[in-house]
């Protein structure tokens, strides 16, 4: 490998993780705000429910629907979809890394 082709590779290893930042901080920052947002709404859903006396099986059941039906929209299943994508090219990858290496120590 040339010298030119090591220092295109440093490049771009210290660019392309600074751009994925600048465009994903926002969002995470987004889905933090929400997730604090949802959690703090769940708990005082749950403290109302058992001050009316409702019984924990229902609450349990109803929060179970709700996560389930939370996970079924078309956003959800798109993360969802995503992350698989993702994990399988890492293992791809890492088989791929772990085959070389496997034949160049022969």
């Amino acid at each position: 490998m040339g010298w030119r082709r090591l220092a295109g590779l440093a490049i771009v290893g210290l660019v392309a993780p600074i751009g994925a930042a600048f465009l994903l901080l926002p969002l995470m920052v987004q889905g933090f705000v929400r997730a604090i947002n949802g959690t703090v709404n769940a708990s005082l859903w749950v403290a109302a429910s058992l001050g009316s006396g409702t019984s924990t099986w229902s609450i349990f059941t109803t929060v179970g629907r709700a996560a389930a039906a939370a996970i079924v929209t078309p956003r959800a299943l798109a993360v969802i979809a995503g992350l698989v994508l993702v994990s399988v090219v890492a293992l791809y990858g890492l088989q791929r890394l772990l085959g070389y290496e496997e034949e160049s120590s022969r």
